[in-house]
């Protein structure tokens, strides 16, 4: 009697399992954890154990059988489990988003290509006794207790089976121009791995959604060049892009006004820009006969210095622009206005800002 009960129990706990590993197969949360290209593992396994539980139930004796398929399930998971690297942190993803640019830069007979994971697992007895160099690609981790040092931590992520980014590996990487990395920032570094003289105590951290992040201990990559990959770098300036738009009025005026230089500086700037039809209707006065001063006054009213995108537009009551004026920002049904003026066509980004359109114009005695 005890072994039929225990029986049951135990089929029961498999039917209840597999149907909650299958619900979390194929519910929208699964990505958050798991690996989407293995869902169909887990789902398999989830159809195993159910078809395993629903056959010890239909039984009237415990098998013995079930605990040695149970056990074999989970083998074959183990074994396919094997460590790898997923396509969406490949090397060659991670080239697909550096220009083509920076690999011609690179002496790739004498600093060849090698995988950050490879060179953290596989590669690194060889690398690091030998002395060989390299160039490899990975996303920059500040740390307070590397800028000590004066390094960054260069990072990958690295998969088990299906558990979605399970570890991220790096090496510390000592750089003088700290103050130009920003976490996130994808560089490729030509360089070679060096024996750690003294160990260097870092606290827990995480890496993007890694639940384990580690950086290597008994070496570190002293580089002989960097180059950093940002995409705003990559974009024209304000006064650039603004001259690639449809607004050839608003950037006439900013050139009449004398304002073009200032919006080639560092910045950052956030530029509320009237399209045409706006500043048509600006005045009784025909646009072309507006004076320069009254030019000056209307560009500086529509200039606010650091970089608000829509979604920091919403966290804002006010912004004073480059002539001191204050402008309401209201938000009202999911619409933002700039005092009276809507904002058309948001986020357009500058090297050195952000661009919105907006229609009317503001004001010139508001």
């Amino acid at each position: 009697m005890n072994k039929r009960i225990y029986g049951l129990c135990e089929a029961a706990f498999l039917v209840l399992l597999g149907i909650a590993i299958l619900w979390f197969a194929l519910s929208k949360n699964y990505g958050l954890l798991m690996n989407v290209r293995f869902r169909w593992l887990t789902v398999t396994g989830a159809a195993l154990l159910l078809v395993m539980g629903l056959f010890a139930l239909s039984t009237r004796q415990k098998r013995p059988s079930i605990n040695s398929l149970v056990f074999a399930l989970v083998l074959l998971v183990t074994l396919v489990g094997k460590p790898y690297l997923p396509d969406a942190n490949s090397m060659s993803m991670m080239e697909s988003s550096l220009p083509a640019g920076l690999w011609n830069q690179v002496d790739l007979t004498r600093f060849p290509r090698k995988a950050l994971q490879d060179l953290y697992s596989k590669e690194i007895d060889q690398m690091g006794r030998t002395g060989a160099s390299f160039t490899t690609i990975g996303v920059v981790k500040r740390l307070e207790a590397l800028d000590k040092h004066g390094s960054l931590a260069l990072m990958t992520s690295m998969m088990f089976c299906c558990i979605a980014d399970a570890l991220a590996v790096g090496f510390r990487v000592p750089y003088e121009e700290l103050e130009n990395m920003e976490d996130g920032q994808l560089i490729m570094v030509s360089g070679k791995l060096v024996q750690e003289q003294a160990e260097i105590t870092l606290p827990n951290f995480r890496f993007g959604r890694a639940t384990m992040s580690s950086v290597q201990k008994d070496y570190y990559i002293q580089p002989e060049k960097i180059m950093s990959y940002n995409r705003l770098d990559q974009l024209p300036l304000l006064p650039d892009q603004l001259s690639a738009q449809t607004n050839r009025l608003f950037s006439e005026a900013i050139k009449a006004s004398g304002f073009e230089e200032a919006l080639e500086e560092k910045g950052p700037f956030t530029v509320f820009v009237p399209v045409d039809q706006a500043l048509e209707t600006l005045s009784d006065m025909p646009f072309e006969e507006l004076s320069p001063e009254a030019l000056k006054r209307l560009v500086s009213s529509h200039i606010v210095r650091g970089k608000f995108y829509s979604r920091d537009l919403m966290e804002c009551d006010t912004l004073e622009a480059l002539n001191g004026r204050l402008l309401q920002v209201k938000l009202a049904n999911g619409k933002l206005r700039i005092n009276q003026s809507r904002l058309l066509l948001k986020d357009t980004e500058a090297r050195n800002g952000v661009i919105h359109y907006i229609y009317p114009a503001i004001a010139l005695d508001e």
